[in-house]
């Protein structure tokens, strides 16, 4: 009787190494593979897929803006601006546009009566950032219902969102 328990502990111990072994080969069969990167591609595939570099995707607003409580003779314009990639963008730089606007809120003209830039530096993966721009007021130019629009102008390794998109502009 013992000899026959012997046995079925044997046969036990056997069959768990094979579903062990079993188990093992499935998983390490349908394991993801590597994400194809250029030196396996060319390794494997004669023709390999462009993979483009990634870029930064940028988008700056016009948060509010108004009359400098302490300078009468200019206007503070805050903006946000948002990275949506997954890169630092760099050398960011931001342009508002001040326009002559009537009493409805629509622009009179095309051309902006003041421009102003700022370059704020860069913007970090995924992230926003609050900057502040300051510009002359001009009452004559501009009329009584002066209309101001803010975005990014400029920056490096980044795809600006108002570029990709024509209804934003």
């Amino acid at each position: 009787m013992a000899k026959e328990n012997h046995t079925y502990q044997i046969i036990s111990v056997i069959l768990l190494i094979a579903v062990i072994a079993f188990a093992g080969l499935y998983f390490t069969k349908s394991a993801p593979s590597q994400e194809i990167n250029e030196q396996t591609c060319s390794d494997y595939i004669n023709e390999c897929p462009e993979i483009p570099e990634e870029k930064a995707l940028m988008f700056g607003v016009l948060n509010s803006w108004g009359e400098n409580l302490y300078d009468s003779s200019e206007y503070l314009l805050t903006v946000d601006v948002y990275n949506f990639g997954e890169v630092e963008a760099k050398n960011v730089e931001l342009i508002c546009d001040i326009y002559v606007g009537d009493k409805d809120g629509y622009t009179v003209s095309e051309t902006p009566v003041t421009t102003v830039t700022k370059r704020i530096g860069n913007v970090a993966s995924t992230s926003y950032k609050y900057a502040e721009l300051e510009a002359d007021k001009n009452s004559q130019k501009e009329g009584l219902y002066p209309l101001a629009v803010c975005s990014v102008n400029y920056c490096e390794n980044c795809e600006i969102l108002d570029d990709k998109i024509p209804e934003l502009e």
